[in-house]
């Protein structure tokens, strides 16, 4: 007894249900291919790599990688001070990380991330290497072309071998250079 069979109240509850269901399933398929593509770029960037070893890694690992994928640092050398104003600029909306453990993260990105340090060609992006061995973006990203095309490098010789890059540059490198 009671209950309202009108018209209206039905259809307008049945086109509310249907709305909140097509907004979930294009909020789902919209993130999808943005998720995925995310996976896979992080796939192929970062072929069997490990972190450096020192004082302040794990707490590193543990923190950053909530947010982004750890081996974002590796094409970077910063000095202390620009560590300590990117480690500020990432953490500003986490309280939860103590000042000890945002101290631990910049001694190791200053101790294993800085200017003059190893230059990781199998691993950093193409704006990372045009940086670091002084290389227009064009032969940066011949570079990176060539190893997702055939894998990583293993010598400087196969560096040197990619097509239009500067030799002379990345020979005067030859000693930061890591092929892990």
């Amino acid at each position: 007894m009671g209950q309202d069979f009108s018209p209206g109240r039905d259809q307008d509850s049945g086109i509310r249900l249907l709305t909140l269901g097509l907004i979930a399933l294009v909020a789902a398929l919209a993130a999808r291919p943005l998720a995925t593509n995310m996976l896979a770029a992080q796939a192929t960037a970062t072929p069997a790599f490990t972190m450096p070893a020192g004082t302040g890694k794990e707490t590193f690992e543990s923190v950053c990688s909530l947010c982004h994928n750890p081996v974002a640092v590796v094409g970077k050398q910063f000095t202390k001070r620009e560590w300590e104003a990117k480690v500020t600029e990432m953490l500003q909306e986490e309280p939860d990380v103590t000042g000890e453990e945002r101290a631990a993260i910049v001694e190791y990105l200053t101790a294993s991330f800085k200017p003059g340090g190893k230059i990781y060609v199998n691993i950093i992006a193409a704006k990372d290497l045009a940086t670091l061995l002084d290389l227009t973006i064009d032969q940066a990203t011949a570079l990176v072309q060539q190893r997702e095309q055939r894998g990583s490098f293993k010598t400087l010789e196969e560096v040197k071998a990619v097509t239009g890059i500067d030799t002379a540059k990345v020979d005067a490198a030859r000693e930061r250079l890591a092929f892990q």
